[in-house]
């Protein structure tokens, strides 16, 4: 009986382990996010900047992100589907997510693409 008492026991701090890691896991992924405040040397928002225009994004998407992302963005590829990107970052998050991305995504902000240019893209975006 007192095998299985220490079994149980174990049982309930490997969970507990398991519990501590994936929640640990999650909270260093949710860091990740491009923010204002992970790029403090970012001052675009929308209250300065205003919100691009969706519809030269689509086009600007189309020829700079549709490789990796798929033509409309929602196809996904190399790139993830950026469906519904509005649920896990709002407009300014995305501006700073263009502007500053993670690899594998390559930095197309301020060589290729321009300040209102990255606008129009974010702005796109938020819309599929």
């Amino acid at each position: 009986m007192r095998r299985l008492g220490a079994g149980l026991q174990m049982r309930r701090v490997g969970t507990a382990a398991l519990i501590a890691l994936v929640l640990a896991g999650c909270g260093s992924q949710a860091a990740r996010f491009a923010t204002a405040e992970t790029h403090p040397e970012v001052t675009h928002t929308t209250t300065l900047g205003g919100i691009g225009d969706a519809t030269a994004g689509e086009t600007i998407f189309a020829t700079n992100c549709g490789t990796c992302h798929g033509v409309t963005g929602v196809e996904g590829g190399v790139g993830p589907s950026l469906r519904g990107e509005k649920l896990r970052k709002d407009y300014d998050q995305t501006i700073v997510w263009i502007k500053h991305p993670d690899p594998p995504m390559p930095a197309l902000y301020p060589q290729l693409l321009s300040e209102s240019e990255a606008d129009d893209v974010a702005a796109y975006v938020q819309k599929l």
